[in-house]
């Protein structure tokens, strides 16, 4: 039991980008926010217990201001910082669980605006969000944070511990963040605080104080309470509440603070009380909130690979410098001639690109009233405009990335050098963004109405010119083999009932599972179910009520597959009819050059406002598995390399999984779609552990289970697509990350006909290849950044050489364990 000595008061604006209002609306709105603020504080200059004090919750508004109002923005900011007034917090937004390690990166990255200004940045602030990536940790600290705040809703998932506490997060590095796991924001609201409603406020933090010092395990003699809800505009009518307080007889002192200063009491204080030590993905309950959004979640996660891609070729062609530019303008990927960007362009338009990754990737996913009024012009508006985000990501980076295939295609050349046009209307280009030599399989589109498959063959951060695919055959039947693999569907079980690794006979499908790999699972709630979330409230799927009991049905069919086959590959393709749903179309690829597995699911998915999820699965056969799972920047063990009480039920995973015993497993992955259960199906059991029943990965492709924010309808008509490959050994860590790295930034191809520069390697090399990943980004000024990630433990010799006249930098470099290094090359003379 702990004396409580004082309270402190956080006033702050928790920061939606949307939910009361349209994102078009509140993103501007809070970049004014700040200025009310400096305001605010100015016009309070007396010091005191109800002096205005102001925490900016996130960065971007903050960063934001400091573009419009330079050096006299940055100088008066400085001043009341110094002066205890301000904290200046260094999450760019209140972020879900989808955005990368990189787009991480680019967000941290922005807070050298604030290192640059004077400004200094020791906490990060997460409001109503509840989890967060285990690679945090790192990037925290190598953003020079060391404290993370948490302010966790209650509702609809649990918190690792009781609400308030403290405790140490450690990465997977061995570093570690402390941990002040907060009340939720929204109390200062509820509790009449930011309203000034004094005789409310003091009922409640009385009430609140006695909890605390009645708790055994509450080793602080300080109360922190934010002042605080969704977007509000910043007032003072929360000192009233300390004012009042301090006239109440008996009742500890209470004074304004920033969470900066607030911190600085709790942290020494936890530090001494022994709090506990806690290693693990943070894994977020509200996660499944993306479920009835997976059209446009895809729409992301492709925007960022073309992301990545685009930056890549487009640095590799800046220390290339440009071909001829003539040949270069008329590379139109649809119509030419198209205008290339100059340099300045290029590094603008991926700053836009990051900055709308991030902004679909921030928490708020529609408005107050998407639940109670899911048809509402206002509704449909708040949606359209968060959507945009990802598509406005989309074009831009689709447009960059073609840009930089074509260009680094015909970099480097003049006409006499250039290598001719490619025979018979053009080839296949492809291009490898990444550090290591790849092969694996790639799609192109042909012309307006076919589309092929090939194996492709691409050295590191090289191009490569194939031949057109060549004609396939077409015929019925149940089984197909190519490659490392042999394939038996069975459409009345819903999709594969035998898959054989032909390399050791292993049976890769799990036959005590009464569906097949593939499956299109309907989970629903059965007629005349009475739980909770069903008679009284959404809000009631929860831990408090755990289930309901849902019943799951198997798409199946009837017809006979049909099988196209060539001599590089294999595709098997059969229809099912989920239940209340237009027929689905499944279909699998084999390949004679590549031991990977290729499943594509083509889905028609009307609205539908009735509780509903979807699944695709695939039900390995791995004897007592460990699941690894990709989340930003780590690997984790679900279940066993979590913090306490957070999701089991399922996990958000960047793109990859591991499934694997001591003696073999299984990488699968997902382009498309975050969601998964692994073990088998657990909607709605709220479990503390993860119960395996065998070596399932189960896709959870859509669902409408949330009760505000997220969607009420689930829709999402599109080609879903995953990939998976046997392995003969254990599956590491490692391996998972890799192969999650390669599904992020797959290889590039398109037709061509174009002239060709290159062929091969571009020039660039990152050794050891084996034990790193590279990424490529043009850096303004004719540099070019090569930020490198240590995938192990320990630290990595690494070396970033240019093959090639006019390049400077680069060289050896240690890259510690878990962690990255930058290594800058530059063009010594503009490019042509």
């Amino acid at each position: 039991m702990s004396t409580i000595s004082q309270i402190l008061l956080i006033g702050h604006t928790h920061h939606d980008v949307g939910y009361t209002n349209s994102p078009r609306l509140l993103d501007d709105q809070h970049r004014r926010v700040v200025a009310e603020v400096l305001r605010l504080c100015e016009a309070d200059p007396e010091p005191g217990p109800a002096q205005f004090r102001w925490t900016f919750e996130v960065a971007r508004p903050v960063l934001r201001h400091l573009a419009e109002t330079g050096e006299a923005g940055a100088a008066q900011l400085r001043r009341l910082v110094h002066e205890g007034r301000v904290a200046v917090t260094g999450g760019y937004l209140n972020m879900t669980q989808l955005p990368s390690d990189a787009e991480f990166g680019a967000a941290y990255d922005a807070l050298q605006v604030f290192r640059a200004a004077g400004l200094p940045v020791r906490t990060q602030q997460h409001g109503d969000v509840n989890g967060i990536a285990w690679g945090t940790v790192e990037a925290m600290r190598r953003a020079g944070m060391s404290r993370l705040v948490m302010a966790l809703n209650p509702d609809h998932g649990r918190a690792p511990y009781e609400q308030p506490t403290g405790f140490w997060w450690e990465g997977t590095s061995g570093q570690r963040v402390f941990v002040w796991l907060s009340t939720h924001y929204g109390f200062g609201e509820q509790w009449g605080i930011v309203d000034g409603d004094v005789v409310a406020a003091q009922r409640h933090i009385a009430a609140f104080v006695e909890r605390l010092a009645a708790r055994p395990d509450y080793p602080y003699d300080v109360a922190v309470v934010h002042a605080a809800n969704d977007n509000r505009w910043p007032t003072p009518l929360f000192l009233d509440v300390v004012r009042h307080w301090n006239t109440v007889p008996g009742n500890p002192p209470m004074r304004t603070a920033t969470i900066d200063e607030a911190l600085d009491l709790l942290e020494p204080q936890a530090s001494r009380a022994d709090v506990p030590v806690v290693r693990g993905e943070w894994s977020d309950w509200w996660s499944h909130g993306h479920g009835p959004t997976a059209r446009e979640v895809a729409v992301y996660r492709e925007a960022r690979s073309f992301a990545r891609a685009a930056q890549t070729s487009l640095g590799l062609t800046l220390l290339r410098g440009d071909g001829e530019p003539a040949l270069a303008h008329v590379l139109g990927y649809r119509r030419g001639p198209t205008r290339l960007r100059d340099a300045h362009e290029v590094v603008a338009d991926l700053a836009r690109v990051d900055e709308d990754l991030l902004l679909f990737g921030e928490h708020t996913w529609g408005s107050w009233e998407t639940y109670s009024k899911p048809h509402s012009t206002f509704s449909h508006s708040h949606w359209n405009a968060k959507a945009g985000f990802a598509y406005q990501a989309y074009d831009l980076a689709r447009d960059l990335a073609v840009e930089g295939m074509f260009r680094l295609a015909a970099s480097g050349t003049d006409p006499a050098g250039a290598a001719p046009v490619p025979a018979a209307g053009g080839g296949i280009l492809v291009v490898n963004p990444t550090e290591r030599d790849r092969t694996e399989p790639v799609e192109v589109e042909l012309d307006t109405t076919r589309r092929a498959r090939l194996v492709a063959r691409a050295p590191a951060f090289g191009v490569a010119l194939l031949p057109t695919p060549g004609a396939s055959t077409a015929r019925t039947g149940r089984e197909i083999a190519k490659g490392p693999y042999r394939v038996v569907v069975d459409p009345a079980r819903g999709g594969v009932v035998s898959l054989v690794d032909r390399r050791d006979g292993r049976e890769l499908v799990d036959p005590a599972v009464p569906h097949g790999l593939g499956a299109v699972v309907v989970e629903r709630i059965p007629t005349g179910c009475d739980h909770p979330m069903v008679v009284r409230s959404p809000k009631d799927f929860h831990p408090d009520f755990p289930g309901p009991d849902f019943e799951r049905l198997v798409a199946r069919g009837e017809d006979e597959p049909a099988i196209t086959e060539s001599a590089e590959l294999a595709t098997i393709t059969w229809r099912v009819t989920p239940a209340d749903l237009p027929a689905a179309t499944v279909a699998l690829t084999l390949y004679r050059d590549a031991d990977v597995v290729d499943l594509d699911v083509h889905l028609v998915k009307p609205a539908r406002l009735e509780p509903e999820s979807i699944f695709v699965a695939f039900p390995f056969a791995v004897p007592d598995p460990e699941f690894l799972l990709e989340t930003a920047g780590a690997v984790y063990a679900a279940g066993t390399e979590q913090l306490p009480d957070t999701s089991r039920d399922w996990h958000s995973v960047q793109h990859a999984v591991g499934v694997t015993n001591r003696d073999h497993g299984i990488l699968w992955g997902s382009f498309d779609a975050p969601l998964v259960q692994v073990g088998g199906f657990h909607t709605g059991r709220w479990a503390r552990t993860l119960a395996v029943a065998g070596g399932q990965v189960n896709s959870w492709l859509m669902n409408n289970l949330h009760f505000t924010n997220f969607q009420a309808s689930q829709d999402g008509t599109r080609r879903y697509r995953y990939r998976f490959a046997a392995r003969s050994g254990p599956v590491t860590r490692e391996q998972v990350r890799v192969y999650g790295r390669n599904l992020l930034e797959p290889l590039q191809a398109r037709r061509y006909a174009g002239p060709v520069g290159v062929t091969g390697g571009s020039g660039l090399r990152v050794e050891p290849a084996d034990r790193l990943l590279a990424e490529v980004r043009p850096a303004g000024d004719q540099a070019v950044r090569v930020r490198l990630r240590n995938i192990g433990a320990e630290p990595v010799a690494a070396t970033v050489e240019w093959a090639g006249p006019g390049v400077t930098g680069g060289g050896p470099v240690t890259v510690a364990g878990h962690g990255i290094a930058d290594v800058t090359l530059r063009r010594a003379d503009p490019p042509s």
